[in-house]
């Protein structure tokens, strides 16, 4: 049978490793263009469906979903009943040579297409792609217009996780109950 300061030590420990998880980025850094280019919206207006004029629809939208040394992983959205193409740059690389339509002055890149139109439509795709640095999404080709987002950054994890200053605190006030705990029983 588990003592208070036991529970309370796990509890502790727990809560350290639920942030831990918790602190990565979710909808990237916005960072912006050098076009002159200014979208409707941004990748985190459309994950809370507050696109101007479209508030409470769903929208096209990105979420990080892992990193680690060389790589990010993304999860593209697409609940419309259309296509959203969420353009990719790896490290600022440019990857693309034709001229993009929206954003003048910029070069259509390579991407993800998440095409959810008919019965064989595609509302999601996950990507891992190879990074040293960092992978931008966009979003200016695609349905809708309102729809358009302007880069947003994904950072490539660390090699080595730093914790947080609050998270090592949590981590060893649970150790220091634990072995409290050990003492008492003994």
């Amino acid at each position: 049978m588990k003592t208070t300061a036991q529970t309370v030590a796990l509890a502790g420990l727990l809560g350290g490793m639920a942030f831990a998880v918790s602190a990565a980025p979710i909808t990237g850094d916005p960072i912006g263009n050098d076009f002159g280019w200014e979208p409707n919206s941004t990748n985190q207006q459309n994950f809370d469906q507050e696109v101007p004029g479209r508030e409470g629809q769903e929208v096209p939208y990105v979420l990080f979903s892992d990193s680690g040394p060389g790589f990010v992983t993304l999860d593209f959205f697409n609940e419309t009943n259309s296509q959203a193409f969420f353009e990719t740059r790896i490290d600022g690389v440019q990857t693309g040579t034709s001229p993009h339509p929206i954003v003048i002055g910029d070069t259509i890149h390579s991407g993800v297409n998440v095409d959810n139109r008919g019965a064989d439509g595609v509302s999601f795709i996950q990507q891992t792609f190879g990074a040293e640095q960092f992978v931008d999404v966009r979003l200016a080709l695609g349905g809708e217009r309102d729809w358009d987002f302007d880069w947003v950054r994904f950072e490539v994890g660390s090699t080595a996780s730093v914790p947080e200053p609050g998270i090592l605190a949590l981590l060893g006030l649970g150790l220091l109950g634990l072995v409290i705990a050990r003492r008492r029983s003994v």
